[in-house]
């Protein structure tokens, strides 16, 4: 190889290089069937991946197909568990976090490979109802949003922990997000509180999704 063709090959090499790494690509593995257990054990969820994908943002035109599926169980008197409900979750792939309650609600959050699109909160109550859902719209204004970080396929609008906000009763869920304030989630009634704030850290969730950001 000459040289000249040497410095040609260099130069396409670093293009595509430099192209790489500016599209903010995320790394996602494929979603498997999880399980959720309540604290004390009583319910768990079982969350079986859909395979909706032409559903999420960024893959129009792809094939469509059955969401998420939630199977609910409960503990029995002989230390069984039974099956109660198979709930169509809001997701088509899958929920990134889920919280679920010693009192049978359970709280889906995001969208696999999709974090903050769509449906990011989504309440269920012990019978399999859908209480409430939000999609990032219904929870910032529009000036905000365009502050959220994001990446090629998210908004990284939430932080870590989630928790309940009484540990004992179990009735709402506290949720940091990335301007620094956090939200609340009443799980009875689907109600959302959200409070500013001053914190500066955003600890990104611990599901799969992408830690390169970008954004204010």
């Amino acid at each position: 190889m000459s040289d000249k063709s040497a410095i040609w090959v260099l130069l396409i090499l670093l293009c595509l290089s430099l192209a790489q790494g500016s599209s903010w690509a995320d790394s996602w593995p494929g979603a498997r069937p999880v399980q959720v257990f309540s604290e004390s054990a009583k319910y768990f969820v079982r969350v079986i991946p859909g395979d909706s994908i032409g559903d999420t943002v960024g893959f129009a035109g792809a094939r469509k197909g059955k969401y998420a599926q939630a199977l609910y169980y409960a503990l029995q008197g002989d230390r069984s568990y039974k099956l109660l409900h198979e709930i169509t979750l809001q997701n088509p792939v899958a929920p990134v976090d889920l919280l679920l309650s010693d009192h049978g609600y359970f709280i889906a959050f995001d969208n696999w490979h999709n974090l903050g699109y769509g449906k990011v909160a989504a309440i269920y109550a012990p019978t399999g109802r859908l209480v409430r859902s939000y999609e990032l719209n219904q929870l910032y204004a529009a000036a905000l949003i365009e502050k959220i970080p994001t990446s090629v396929s998210s908004r990284h609008w939430r932080c870590q922990p989630i928790h309940f906000v009484e540990p004992k009763e179990q009735k709402s869920v506290y949720v940091p997000e990335a301007l620094g304030g956090y939200f609340v989630f009443t799980l009875a009634s689907g109600a959302m509180n959200y409070a500013a704030g001053g914190r500066k850290e955003c600890v990104a969730p611990a599901g799969p999704m992408s830690q390169t950001r970008h954004g204010s």
